[in-house]
């Protein structure tokens, strides 16, 4: 967990997943990252994990408490990565980041207030379709290319996609399983969230039903 005040000015939401049918239309598209990109931000990782990867969750109202605890979305992009388990660097995952700040500090782009509404409809959809491993780190905060003192950055990584719905809408049905793996009940249920990433007070937090 962790809390949501003016010591963080910046929280990334970003969604990492194999299913380019996935990425919103109206998120701009960026090149394709080079395999000297992916070791330079490899390089820069120096956040502390304050939520563990954890499978299964909805993020479903987590979109309208985070813009109810002062932050708006200022920027979102599309771009492919490099796979580091394809050792011959052929395969890619898409990765698309909406990125967020204090609405006090918020300065848009002229080009971003033209799609602003857009991308935030197709965020809201991709929370509400989709279970994920969430994963949440909370790193320092830089300007210019110098760190702010006292001021943080939270990223929320989002990955292992598990939809909510087919393609034609139908809600997607699984077999419960008890500890043991073995099926119970007499018929599968639609797939339901094991937790739920929500804003508690200021406390981004995975809470249960």
């Amino acid at each position: 967990m962790i809390a949501l005040n003016s010591s963080v000015r910046m929280v990334t939401l970003q969604f990492s997943f194999s299913n380019p049918d996935a990425v919103p239309q109206t998120v701009k598209r960026s090149e394709q990252e080079t395999p000297d990109e992916r070791n330079e931000r490899k390089s820069h990782s120096s956040g502390v994990m304050v939520i563990k990867p954890t499978e299964r969750c909805s993020i479903a109202e987590f979109l309208g408490e985070l813009e109810a605890a002062g932050y708006e979305i200022v920027d979102a992009f599309y771009k492919e990565r490099i796979n580091a388990k394809d050792p011959h660097r052929e395969r890619v995952y898409h990765m698309v980041r909406f990125l967020f700040a204090r609405r006090e500090l918020v300065n848009l782009s002229d080009e971003f207030k033209k799609m602003r509404d857009n991308v935030r409809i197709a965020l809201s959809e991709m929370c509400r379709v989709a279970l994920w491993r969430v994963r949440v780190f909370s790193n320092p905060f830089y300007k210019n290319g110098e760190e702010i003192l006292d001021q943080r950055a939270v990223i929320i990584n989002l990955e292992a996609r598990k939809p909510l719905f087919h393609p034609d809408g139908q809600p997607v049905i699984v077999w419960q399983k008890d500890k043991n793996g073995e099926r119970v009940g007499d018929a599968p249920l639609p797939l339901k969230p094991d937790y739920y990433l929500r804003i508690v007070g200021d406390i981004a937090q995975l809470v249960t039903v």
